[in-house]
């Protein structure tokens, strides 16, 4: 694990677009995306009153470019449309 986070630039880490699908990229650059869904979660969970907040990792057979991470409301619908803003500024 400590492998894959040493090549991440913290200083200048990469943009990511948060949309329906979530985070969205290539594997690699994966790792700056679960940290930010990790804090996303926590602030979406304190705005909920401290409801459970899900974390789905999605890939498939898809292209490598598709493999993402996403919020999941405690309603069990995707992440409001106005926190996606949120999720990008992380």
């Amino acid at each position: 694990m400590l492998a894959l986070l040493a090549p991440v630039d913290r200083e200048n880490p990469p943009k990511l677009a948060y949309g329906t699908a979530g985070f969205r990229t290539e594997a690699s650059r994966l790792i700056v995306a679960m940290e930010r869904v990790g804090m996303l979660a926590g602030a979406r969970s304190a705005e909920k009153g401290g409801a459970a907040v899900g974390v789905m990792i999605t890939a498939s057979h898809n292209p490598v470019q598709d493999n993402g991470v996403k919020i999941v409301d405690p309603t069990g619908a995707m992440l409001a449309a106005d926190w996606e803003p949120k999720a990008e500024a992380l």
